[in-house]
């Protein structure tokens, strides 16, 4: 985002916007009482805490819901993950509303003391926080948040208005975000030893300033950022310009044994075209259509894996370009003629008339269910599936189709139905710096964050076998879904190895009104597994052919299904 997001409200992921601030935690439903106080104080409780707080917060049982945090202001930010900051928020708020104004003031002082993660704006604006706006203290806090937010929260340049070809200032200013914030928060710089990434941007100073348009500038940009090979790390044009880089014609296509074939029609004006599923590409413009992919589409996508750069090669990018520009393809169709036919690249909105992503569910002629999750922006997955709970737990076994999921929000939700055991979640290592440090010569180095844990879904429960179906366009937040379900050994996956990609990016604006991310999170599995930068592997490894994808034939599904029979 995927990137890509966190939460839950009665056991499921959500952000959370607290002040203007997105902010990943995780409830955990009614697992913690009111008045109940734990052993003992750690990260790994403090987001069902903090949850629980909330509701209370909203029964305007201030005082109860401060209760709920206060042992964690009492234990102090040391050990504590990046939750703790906005929980205090949080607490400042129920004290201000139970009138005790200067405790109040004590923890809002301390949050954001910490490094402040509520907009000045927001912490003045904010009516639960009335009674301390006469404190002169609460001025002065607003103010050095307002100073900290013009040197952090801002880009140099990103007030600068889009133009046709954007100054040589402006795109210097935008060549040296992207190269200070990577250099500062990326979490991959050790798996390209051999890439010096000072002297990339060095070299690029001079390629920025020949750029001729705005649109020349961000496609060199786009390549500055492949270089860091990631595929959280990306750069977006302005959103005037979207329809020049992402025009597409309605059909999707797919590298299959050596060849590019169309898997998928949305145009409904394109059959009538003679295009049909199992078409193989064979060149566009007359040029051979790997040369062409190879100059023209693949050094500008961010990716991090070989499985991660085909998809995105010849998948999501390979016919995009101008909107309302043609593409002259030469297509061998399924009967072995060859053809010439041409393609109009559409708009983004034209696009998405054709395909919405969702869920849906079905139970197949031999008893096994198939339940389809194509993003995990929302929680239509884990509804679709408690919506024929009956019907999966009356089946032969349950299939989830992750093969389309491009992530979102990391499905606590849905893992807690397949399950009686608690759920941890990813081992979390992101970058460290401390300025005094680095003055005495230590280099910046890592933090590592505990991984939250979450109990079952007590009312609800998959009571038969499962196949979780995944490919390379398993990515993301799928990912983070398949690393627990793999941890859990709740049962088996089929297909082919995921993205590898995966993580929390920081997102900034870029002149001109584009925008920039960067990954600075390392995850691993709950367990342990390393996945980024080299895929999930399945345990029944199944590639699709072209025969199959021309006889309609989709055989990870019945391989799947086969294996859950065996197992019933």
């Amino acid at each position: 985002m995927h990137g890509h997001l966190n939460g839950e409200d009665d056991m499921i992921k959500t952000w959370m916007r607290i002040g203007g601030l997105i902010f990943p935690l995780l409830a955990c439903g009614s697992a913690l009482g009111a008045e109940a106080q734990p052993a003992s104080i750690s990260a790994a409780s403090l987001p069902g805490r903090y949850i629980e707080s909330l509701k209370l917060h909203e029964a305007k049982r201030y005082a109860d819901a401060a209760a709920m945090l206060e042992p964690f202001y009492a234990a102090g930010p040391e050990g504590m993950d990046w939750h703790w900051n906005a929980a205090m928020y949080q607490l400042a708020r129920d004290e201000a509303l139970a009138g005790r104004k200067e405790k109040a003031m004590d923890v809002l002082l301390a949050a954001q003391a910490r490094g402040g993660s509520v907009p000045a704006e927001q912490l003045a604006a904010d009516a639960d926080l009335a009674s301390l706006h006469g404190d002169p203290r609460f001025a002065r806090l607003v103010e050095a948040t307002h100073s900290q937010e013009r040197l952090w929260a801002r880009e140099p340049g990103q007030n600068l208005p889009f133009a046709p070809n954007l100054s040589d200032d402006a795109k210097i200013a935008g060549l040296s975000v992207l190269w200070s914030e990577a250099r500062f928060n990326f979490a991959f710089f050790d798996r390209q030893p051999e890439l010096d990434w000072n002297q990339a941007y060095l070299d690029f100073l001079p390629k920025v300033r020949a750029t001729a348009s705005t649109e020349d500038y961000y496609r060199l940009l786009m390549r500055f950022a492949a270089l860091l090979k990631d595929g959280h790390t990306n750069v977006y044009p302005p959103e005037s310009m979207r329809d020049a880089f992402y025009g597409r014609p309605g059909l999707r296509t797919q590298l299959v044994e050596h060849a590019v074939v169309v898997t998928r029609i949305d145009d409904p004006a394109l059959p009538g075209q003679r295009w049909r599923v199992g078409d193989v590409l064979l060149k566009i413009d007359g040029e051979d259509i790997g040369r062409y992919a190879e100059r023209e589409i693949a050094p500008y996508q961010s990716a991090s894996t070989p499985q991660d750069l085909q998809v995105r090669t010849y998948d999501y990018a390979l016919l995009s370009g101008h909107a309302g520009s043609r593409l002259r393809v030469t297509v061998r169709n399924a009967e072995g003629r060859q053809e010439e036919r041409e393609l109009m690249r559409l708009t983004l909105a034209e696009r998405s008339k054709f395909r919405t992503n969702g869920a849906s569910f079905k139970l197949r002629p031999d008893g096994v269910a198939v339940l389809t999750i194509d993003e995990f922006e929302d929680t239509e997955g884990t509804k679709a599936l408690l919506a024929n709970l009956p019907l999966v737990n009356a089946s032969k076994g349950l299939v989830i189709d992750l093969r389309d999921n491009g992530g979102g929000s990391t499905p606590v939700d849905l893992l807690q139905v397949l399950t009686r055991d608690r759920i941890r979640g990813a081992m979390t290592r992101t970058r460290s710096y401390v300025a005094a440090d680095r003055a005495r010569g230590v280099l910046p180095g890592w933090t590592d964050v505990p991984p939250f844990e979450v109990p079952a879904d007590p009312g609800h429960k998959v009571d038969v076998p499962i196949a979780v179906l995944t490919s390379a366009r398993t990515f993301s937040a799928a990912e983070d879904f398949v690393a627990a379900f793999d941890a859990m050994h709740r049962g088996i996956t089929v297909g082919e190895t995921t993205a590898g990609s995966t993580g929390q990016p920081l997102f900034f604006p870029l002149p001109g009104g584009g925008s920039g991310r960067v990954c600075t999170r390392n995850d691993r599995g709950p367990d342990g597994m390393v996945f980024e930068g080299v895929g999930l592997h399945p345990d029944i490894a199944v590639l699709p052919t072209v025969e199959d994808i021309q006889r309609g034939v989709d055989a990870a599904v019945e391989r799947a299904a086969g294996a859950l029979l065996v197992r019933r």
